[in-house]
This record gives C-alpha cells, sequence and structure tokens, in this order.
C-alpha cells in the first residue's frame, strides 16, 4: 500500500514540475517563432542530416518547428519523416531534443519586425498543409514538405516571396567533403539522383538567416 502510494505522489510531483516547466516555455514564446532543435533521434536520416549541414564547431540543428497558438495550448506544426505534416504540443515537441545538462538544445527564432506582417499568414499556411507527405525527395516543385522547406514556403512577403532565400542543398559530410552513404541509399531507393547543389535549405542555414533574430535558447 505505501509503494502505491509513493508511486501515486511521485507521479504527481512529476506532472505538476513538468507542467509549470511547459508554462514557463510558453511564456518565452510568440506565434510564429521557429523552434531549431537538435533531435535526439539515433536514426540514420537525423545523423545524416547533421553530418551534411553542419561543420566540427556548429551546434548540429537538424529540425525546425512552427509556433501556432490555439486557445489555451500551444503547438509546433512541422514537418516529420514518419507522419507528413503534423501539429505537436509544444511539450511532446521538446522532448525530441537532444539535452545538455538537462537542457533542451532549441534555439527560439524570431522574424525581424519588418516582417512580423507576414506571421499570422505564415502561420495559416503551415496549418492549411497538415497532412500532406513529407518530402523524400527534398524537391521544392512537389507538393510535399521536409522540415525547413515547410517554413521557406509559410514565410511569404507582401510579393509572394519566400522571405528565406534557398541555398545550394549538399549531402556531402562537412568533414570528410564525401557524398554520406545513407543519401547514397535514400535516393537510389526513390530512383533519383541525389539533387546535390539544387536548390532548398536546412535548419542549421536558416537559423543563420539575416531576416530572424534567436531571441531565446533552452540550454
Amino acid at each position: 500500500m505505501f509503494t502505491k502510494k509513493f508511486f501515486l505522489l511521485s507521479w504527481c510531483i512529476i506532472v505538476i514540475l513538468q507542467a509549470c516547466n511547459t508554462t514557463h516555455n510558453y511564456n518565452e514564446l510568440k506565434e510564429g517563432d521557429l523552434l531549431f532543435i537538435v533531435g535526439k533521434s539515433k536514426s540514420e536520416q537525423t545523423s545524416a542530416i547533421k553530418r551534411s549541414t553542419s561543420g566540427k564547431n556548429e551546434i548540429p540543428y537538424s529540425h525546425v518547428g512552427i509556433v501556432k497558438f490555439d486557445k489555451k495550448d500551444v503547438y509546433v506544426i512541422e514537418a516529420t519523416p514518419s507522419d507528413g505534416i503534423i501539429q505537436t504540443l509544444l511539450y511532446e515537441f521538446i522532448q525530441k531534443a537532444e539535452k545538455r545538462k538537462g537542457r533542451p538544445l532549441i534555439a527560439v527564432g524570431r522574424v525581424k519586425p519588418e516582417f512580423q506582417y507576414i506571421v499570422p499568414l505564415a502561420v495559416e499556411k503551415a496549418a492549411d498543409q497538415l497532412g500532406r507527405p513529407y518530402d523524400y525527395a527534398y524537391d521544392e516543385g512537389n507538393d510535399a514538405y521536409y522540415c525547413s522547406e515547410l517554413v521557406r514556403f509559410s514565410y511569404i512577403d507582401s510579393l509572394r516571396n519566400p522571405i528565406f532565400p534557398a541555398v545550394a542543398m549538399t549531402f556531402k559530410n562537412k568533414e570528410t567533403g564525401e557524398t554520406e552513404a545513407y543519401w547514397e541509399k535514400h535516393f537510389a531507393g526513390l530512383q533519383l539522383e541525389i539533387p546535390e547543389g539544387k536548390p532548398g535549405t536546412n535548419p542549421v542555414d536558416m537559423l543563420k538567416s539575416p531576416v530572424i533574430d534567436i531571441v531565446h535558447k533552452y540550454y
């Protein structure tokens, strides 16, 4: 009986602490903020993304999502390989990040004041893509999206141009200069050539964009 009561008490304490922590996280955010995370997934894809987009001394951000407020809840709209484009509760999204000294490796990007006028439409546009598939081909010409591609095509200015310009994609290891074996296998399975040098984007380059400010880090 004592063990059962102790377990229930411990569980309640954990839930309360998580709720407090989540509330604190809410207070740091505004709708349309971009959450850049170092994914804790050990999948081949996540590892390959980190090695292809991050240098030796860079934090290997591998994923990005868009903050959306809905009444009392806070969500993150994200493009995921497993489920396509979904919205995830903020607390659950935070659990996807690696931790440093107990803190999640997440940076918060916010578009600069001159672009704030596009935020409501950007969030709405991203939400309109819910249910669409993940872009395994990394092709800007199809109707699917990978994470930073969803951000790029959601944040459109008054002239209908993305405020995040495309960069030349690379699928080579930043350290060795050789194409990652994972990407060779991945695109061979799709019967596609590796789109090396084609226009695209990635979380690491997007985080460095001059159109956003990094307003908070959780680590």
